[in-house]
């Protein structure tokens, strides 16, 4: 992947990806300018590219951006349309959130996790629990086939 396209694809989709995750506000002050995608070098190598993140417009402040904090409601909303645990958990982690993240979440998701869970815990709890018990209460309550 060496061509110019091969490498604007490349981070047309990383950079896709990464606003995928990002919530509704910084989206806005994206799309008006209040905010802006900046690449920081991260000590990437050139087969690891450096990830963008969102910078206020402000050339004032030295601060970095806060990590993408998620909407839990529309984390529910997207897992209550998920009908497979790969797929939820494919989806937590294109979230790229990290542990305290995570804990955050389940904690707002009404879901309780151990102090000292770990993230593959978090994930696994979060699926359980929004998806698995769906799944599993639709397998039960099915009728059992009739014989005839």
């Amino acid at each position: 992947m060496t061509s110019p396209a091969d490498l604007s694809h490349a981070v047309l989709v990383r950079v896709a990806e990464f606003l995928r995750t990002l919530p509704a506000d910084q989206l806005a002050a994206l799309a008006d300018g209040s905010a802006r995608l900046q690449l920081a070098a991260t000590g990437a190598t050139s087969d690891r590219p450096a990830r963008p993140s969102v910078a206020p417009e402000s050339r004032g402040t030295a601060k970095a951006a806060a990590a993408p904090a998620v909407e839990p409601e529309r984390v529910r909303a997207d897992l209550a349309a998920i009908d497979d645990r790969a797929a939820a958990g494919r989806y937590l982690d294109d979230l790229r959130m990290t542990v305290p993240q995570l804990k955050g979440l389940a904690k707002n998701l009404g879901i309780a996790v151990p102090s000292r869970a770990t993230k593959a815990d978090v994930r696994r709890d979060i699926v359980q629990w929004t998806v698995g018990r769906r799944l599993d209460s639709s397998a039960i309550s099915r009728p059992a086939p009739t014989r005839g």
